[in-house]
């Protein structure tokens, strides 16, 4: 999970702001992100000396537009006026400030936005390569290196695992006879068991094996760890080694935007998005009941609710090619005139 940070806030609601946190704590919400959104709103406070309430209104908004606007994205400036409307609401219900004065303040318009989908050839050459590299080295560190960079990054797609997910993973989550993973709390602050591919085990069993036998590594702990050092793998250094191969092999783009619409980059999460795209993908070409199948897909991502996996189902190409072949599979006749020589 994401590291909370100071709340040193320093406005004249830096206490609002705390009690406010604490108050959602308590109530079992997460409250990381909002924690940073509060501390981008305060010191916007601080630094233009607003000091009440009577100056919040939508000035102080229309000011910070016209501060960020074109430096951060729609997107976040909304997240920014959905926090601070949070914080009021709850200053009205404690009787400390009469109504809330975010009411006022315009919505950003959010800009289009087309994430990156890796295509199954991308992602095999990308596995292909760690592998490939694998087999090549003769250094058993090196050779080890590769082979667990291999197995974490088939793991995130295989599995469709948010990176933080992945990093913590422990050999004491992994169940051999079942074959499962216990995911801990992480996103929501759900659990969930997720039962996994031959493939995937045998990567992890191979993996503790592995460095068992050739560094004496104790089968306990964190599952992927940087040797010779033995430090548990991060995002940030699993994200900057997975952007750099993929700048190698010729598959990364930069960020761009054309016609009003911004293009994604392949990041690592989209190991994620790819794996429910794939995984939707599949389930049209073997003619299933897809509807019933999404449940299930979102269940085992970790949603609480399917808005949230509607965002990782992105309509690729193949994806619309699929579909189209399926509505004139069951179309294309019409049967129920079997007789008319024009149809």
């Amino acid at each position: 999970m994401d590291k909370m940070p100071e709340l040193n806030y320093q406005s004249f609601l830096a206490d609002a702001m705390r009690d406010y946190l604490d108050y959602l704590d308590d109530l079992g919400f997460s409250i990381v992100s909002l924690a940073c959104n509060l501390r981008r709103i305060d010191g916007f406070l601080a630094e233009n000396n607003i000091g009440c309430m009577q100056q919040c209104d939508s000035r102080l908004w229309l000011g910070l537009l016209a501060r960020y606007q074109g430096r951060v994205k729609g997107t976040t400036l909304r997240l920014w006026r959905n926090t601070f409307h949070g914080l009021c609401r709850y200053l009205v219900r404690q009787g400390w400030m009469p109504e809330n004065p975010v009411e006022a303040f315009p919505i950003p318009k959010l800009e289009h936005y087309r994430p990156y989908v890796f295509s199954i050839e991308e992602l095999r050459r990308f596995f292909d390569y760690l592998q490939r590299q694998a087999d090549h080295f003769a250094n058993p560190f090196t050779s080890f290196r590769f082979r667990s960079r291999y197995v974490f990054y088939h793991l995130l797609y295989a599995c469709g695992l948010r990176v933080s997910e992945g990093v913590r993973l422990t050999t004491a989550d992994y169940s051999a006879d079942q074959r499962t993973l216990f995911i801990q709390p992480s996103k929501f602050h759900k659990d969930r068991l997720l039962p996994i591919g031959n493939r995937v085990a045998c990567n992890i069993e191979h993996l503790i094996e592995l460095r068992q036998r050739l560094f004496g590594i104790p089968p306990e702990g964190r599952v992927f760890v940087f040797l010779p050092e033995r430090r548990s793998y991060t995002p940030d250094r699993a994200s900057q080694y997975f952007r750099s191969t993929m700048q190698r092999l010729g598959i990364y783009r930069p960020e761009v935007t054309d016609r009003n619409c911004t293009h994604g980059t392949p990041h690592l999460h989209e190991l994620r998005r790819a794996f429910a795209v794939h995984r939707l993908m599949r389930w049209c070409r073997e003619n299933v009941d897809v509807d019933a199948k999404l449940p299930l897909l979102a269940t085992y991502m970790g949603h609480g609710r399917f808005s949230d996996t509607k965002t990782y189902l992105t309509l690729t190409q193949e994806l619309l090619r699929e579909a189209g072949h399926r509505f004139a599979h069951s179309f294309d006749r019409l049967d129920w005139m079997p007789h008319d020589p024009e149809l």
